[in-house]
């Protein structure tokens, strides 16, 4: 590697701090899911832990964290059929109509 490139990492990774602990918690999770995936290729960690995470968490902030991301998809669908979905359609039947009379 060259130097230019080693120095453009460090000017990168001083933006980033990460705590220890983090760090740490990082690592156990990419070893569990490297050994997983040894033993059986199709093993998906984060599926397996999903569940104990609403244990950790708590019930209460997971639902509340789930229902506030299902409503702002639902917002973001919203928008994209207002934007989208009704003009094209509403030029489709404009469109029509006018070539019925021509």
């Amino acid at each position: 590697r060259s130097n230019s490139s080693k120095s453009n990492d460090t000017k990168v990774m001083s933006y980033f701090s990460l705590p220890a602990e983090y760090a740490f918690v990082a690592r156990a999770i990419s070893q569990m899911d490297g050994v997983g995936k040894n033993l059986d290729p199709e093993f998906d960690f984060i599926s397996s832990a999903a569940p104990y995470l609403v244990e950790i968490k708590g019930a209460d902030l997971y639902l509340k964290e789930e229902i506030l991301k299902f409503f702002r998809n639902f917002e973001n669908k919203i928008t994209e059929f207002q934007t989208k979905i009704i003009p094209q359609w509403w030029k489709r039947q404009s469109d029509r109509f006018n070539n019925t009379f021509r």
